[in-house]
């Protein structure tokens, strides 16, 4: 009886540190933010992408992701990890503002890419890109969680 106790109590012991336990998704969070702020977005990347398929991604996971995004030029990605995030907690200002930024960033790089095609743009659009563009200049706001 005793041996099994002391199985039951090791047992539970590894449960608390389980990909799954929330003890674990914290540390895997606290490994991506070192990496963020040591500029390893790959790193950091790949642990958020584990936490994210054992189901344990959270406002701040989907905030750094998107950051990361972000950094890394890719718009979409970004606008769909701010989203989660918002979605996860909407109440938090700094991530609808940098959903805000990556929209702006997107819709911009839409004119200039039409501008590119047609070789021209409208006045009317020419005139929205060019205070797209003074908008770019908005710092993005909270990067580090």
């Amino acid at each position: 009886m005793r041996r099994i106790a002391g199985l039951f109590a090791l047992s539970l012991t590894a449960c608390a540190s389980t990909p799954q336990s929330p003890q674990y998704a914290q540390y895997q969070l606290g490994s991506a933010k070192s990496w963020y702020e040591q500029g390893d977005l790959l790193s950091a990347e790949q642990q958020l992408n584990a936490l994210h398929q054992n189901g344990a991604g959270s406002a701040d996971s989907w905030r750094l992701m998107g950051n990361i995004h972000l950094r890394q030029h890719r718009l979409e990605a970004a606008r769909e990890a701010y989203k989660q995030s918002v979605k996860l907690n909407p109440h938090e200002a700094d991530v609808w503002h940098n959903l805000a930024l990556t929209e702006l960033r997107q819709t911009t790089a839409t004119l200039m890419r039409a501008r590119t095609e047609l070789q021209r743009l409208p006045d009317e659009d020419e005139r929205l890109l060019t205070l797209l563009l003074k908008l770019q200049r908005v710092k993005l706001e909270h990067e580090k969680i």
